[in-house]
């Protein structure tokens, strides 16, 4: 008797067959046609650095320009900027929003652990609902809006304000508004979202729904992986991708066991084409291909790991060669145009040259620069 769906061996792909599939799935092979399409694809493009974020938006948007997504924030407002995954800025289309509120909604940040800690947390609940007052009448508060002498005794007052607005960041009641010069403003979803349906999803059907799009965009990968990428533990990934039951397949990724989406399995298993047919990319800092999974040998040569991901945190900007980082770069952005330097691990091929060259005068283009210099 023939074995069973269930009972066969898991598929057997190679890295580069997985290295293909996450650098279609992100926007790297074919542009998204808008900027809400690319941030619903990548689950959200980490904004902490928002030059970083508008140079993802580059890299995988058609036509896209920092005009364009200033109007899909500000004024189609088809983009949302919140604190999601990690605790950290990210880029949503606002349609995702309620999901990634329903999943994200419980999780308490370090500093709302040590108002608790040092008992002020009946302070801050009534600074919470003074601030949400404050909003839902119209305003449009700033952090230096935000002040209570209490506890302001344990925190920096900007601190302050970024708890409060955090916490009602979590609960779906405020999202960030227009800057204000280099300052952030935060404003009421329901007056910054007037005509937006607001339904949040079933606990349970969000984390599937949410494990479902991680595998369909950074699969395949590993409850480690997803566990990272989300910020949560090995233990609650687990329990997601069984949560999803047949919608999640395992596959095996040169002997290593991961998981993708039980419908992209024929995708996985195509025939990658030639490395030196790749498009050559220049990534910015914290780029979400950079983020999407934990382990990184798929992306770089262990020699050379240190180079990327630094210190406290601090992850370079890259230069990407057939799906892997061939080296570093960075700009200097000057009042007569945009000089990059290239810092590759080896001697790049004069393809490769010609292929950053191209993508460095159309990132000076994006910028409305001249490109005065590109070194390596």
């Amino acid at each position: 008797m023939a074995a069973s769906a269930v009972d066969a061996a898991p598929m057997r792909i190679s890295v580069t067959q997985a290295r293909w599939f996450r650098f279609q799935r992100s926007g790297l092979g074919e542009p998204f046609a808008t900027p809400p399409e690319t941030a619903r694809h990548l689950l959200g493009v980490q904004a902490q650095m928002s030059a970083a974020a508008d140079i993802a938006f580059f890299n995988r948007t058609a036509g896209v320009s920092p005009d364009s997504l200033a109007h899909a924030r500000v004024e189609a407002r088809s983009v949302v900027r919140l604190w999601g995954q990690r605790h950290t800025l990210h880029l949503y289309a606002v349609d995702d929003w309620p999901l990634l509120c329903t999943v994200l909604r419980d999780r308490e940040s370090v500093t709302t652990k040590r108002i608790a800690k040092a008992a002020l947390l009946p302070e801050f609940r009534r600074l919470v609902k003074r601030v949400e007052r404050r909003l839902a009448a119209g305003e449009r508060l700033t952090y230096r809006d935000v002040r209570s002498k209490k506890l302001e005794r344990i925190l920096d007052t900007w601190a302050v304000g970024n708890a409060a607005f955090r916490q009602l960041v979590r609960a779906g009641v405020v999202c960030h508004g227009p800057d204000d010069g280099a300052e952030s403003t935060f404003v009421h979803r329901r007056l910054w979202l007037r005509d937006r349906p607001w339904t949040l999803p079933d606990a349970d059907a969000a984390y599937v729904a949410l494990t479902g799009r991680y595998f369909g965009t950074y699969g395949p990968a590993t409850p480690h992986d997803l566990a990272f990428w989300c910020g949560t533990t090995v233990m609650t990934a687990k329990r997601w991708i069984a949560a999803a039951g047949g919608r999640i397949a395992e596959v095996t990724v040169d002997g290593h066991p991961a998981h993708c989406r039980t419908e992209d399995l024929e995708v996985v298993a195509e025939k990658p084409p030639p490395a030196g047919q790749w498009p050559v990319k220049l990534l910015h800092r914290f780029d979400p291909l950079l983020l999407g999974t934990k382990d990184k040998h798929w992306l770089i040569e262990p020699r050379y790991y240190k180079h990327v991901w630094r210190a406290a945190g601090h992850i370079d900007a890259v230069v990407l060669v057939g799906g892997r980082i061939a080296g570093t770069w960075r700009y200097d952005k000057q009042a007569k145009g945009l000089r990059i330097i290239v810092k590759p691990f080896e001697p790049l091929s004069r393809r490769v040259d010609r292929a950053v060259g191209i993508q460095a005068r159309a990132l000076a283009r994006f910028m409305g620069l001249d490109l005065l210099e590109l070194t390596s």
